[in-house]
């Protein structure tokens, strides 16, 4: 308890989420060493007795101020209600867990502390004592991350794609205006919500760059009679802006596009020298560069916008880019036959390709792999591995 309150917010992101559910405790002490079969069956969270959980409570409150002024909170909405660890402190649902955890540890692959499981997406985690909860342990506990559905209930994922593949912007399902950013979208449906509806209902993106200088999260204002001055490039103007509530800091809607345009939706997506991959058009590429740019999936000839690299001239069309990243989110620490882990690995630059174990074919634009057995498979055919 000695450091308890030293490092209580070092590692939490501004924009992270919290919610709190009183009531609703969960046994963080160590588990006991099980072997387990598969990912999905294997929650280990040992049983302690009512009275012992209530002792451990009491005790984290009477010594930690941190933690009392915490639990002294009594604004009790369903964008607020805060979910109990068994340390006292409480759980935030994280957008950018992935990126905290690739920047701290240099691996996109996190492990749950509950079902030792991997993944590679949201989660929940303790202010206090930094467990991990992946987000099907946190709804066995009654947990309810904040996210969005489709009419179809698809779940609603971010991503700085604001095309749809065969045109230039989409509708807002809620505001029903035409838009040209970024959105939390299912694809599939052709369901999209904007950047703007989507955080006044709760929802952040993977990783918030609309920050001011003190890194506080920018919010969206709409035009006022009183005028402000863009941080970025100078211009005095009074429509639509994204400012700081405490500073006097403001971006408007032209420079704010490029920058939400970097907003990637996962680390591991990256070009073959580990780049960053942005939305970007491919004109400038071919004044730059003098040649066409290929898709690293499909090898098909790119035209208008696409994830491409600023410095290695290459990238993916929006179709596959969006294929690969929705794959690394929801196939990350799926087991191969001999029961081992596979995870995502992107193509490098040297690379003769990765020939895939089930189609017998050879792809260049990363695959998932298990180091164990040595083999490969494609984003094609992950879906296959049971």
């Amino acid at each position: 308890m000695g450091n308890c309150c030293k490092n209580n917010l070092q590692d939490e992101s501004h924009y992270s989420i919290s919610m709190e559910k009183m009531g609703s405790s969960i046994d963080l002490l160590s588990p006991p060493a099980i072997n387990t079969i598969s990912s999905s069956d294997s929650l280990v969270i040992p049983s302690i007795s009512e009275k012992r959980i209530q002792e451990i409570l009491v005790s984290e409150k009477d010594t930690c101020p941190c933690i009392k002024e915490e639990a002294s909170l009594t604004n009790q909405t369903l964008e607020n209600v805060l979910y109990k660890c068994i340390c006292g402190s409480f759980y935030i649902w994280k957008t950018d867990i992935v990126f905290w955890h690739y920047e701290k540890f240099g691996d996109w692959n996190i492990r749950c502390d509950f079902c030792l499981s991997y993944f590679s997406k949201s989660a929940w985690k303790c202010k206090h004592c930094g467990k991990i909860m992946c987000r099907d342990c946190g709804v066995n506990e009654g947990m309810q991350a904040c996210v969005e559905n489709c009419i179809n209930s698809h779940e609603l994922l971010w991503t700085p794609n604001f095309h749809t593949y065969n045109k230039s912007g989409y509708i807002c399902a809620l505001c029903k205006k035409y838009r040209k950013e970024p959105s939390w979208s299912c694809k599939g449906c052709e369901y999209y919500m904007c950047f703007h509806c989507g955080t006044q209902r709760g929802l952040k993106p993977n990783r918030n760059l609309l920050i001011c200088k003190e890194k506080k999260p920018l919010f969206h204002y709409k035009r006022s009679e009183i005028a402000f001055v863009c941080n970025k490039c100078n211009e005095v103007s009074n429509k639509n802006s994204f400012s700081c509530n405490s500073c006097d800091y403001s971006i408007c809607t032209h420079c704010s596009e490029s920058i939400l345009a970097c907003m990637v939706a996962h680390p591991g997506f990256k070009c073959r020298r580990n780049h960053d991959l942005n939305v970007m058009k491919y004109d400038g590429f071919i004044e730059n560069n003098g040649k066409m740019c290929s898709c690293l999936k499909c090898d098909n000839i790119c035209d208008g916008f696409g994830y491409l690299c600023r410095e290695c001239f290459e990238g993916y069309c929006f179709k596959c880019g969006d294929e690969i990243i929705k794959a690394i989110e929801d196939f990350s620490g799926i087991k191969c036959g001999k029961g081992h882990y596979l995870f995502w690995n992107p193509s490098l630059e040297n690379d003769n390709g990765n020939l895939c174990m089930v189609c017998w074919k050879r792809t260049f634009c990363g695959c998932f792999r298990c180091e164990d057995c040595g083999i490969n498979v494609c984003i094609d055919d992950i879906s296959r591995i049971n």
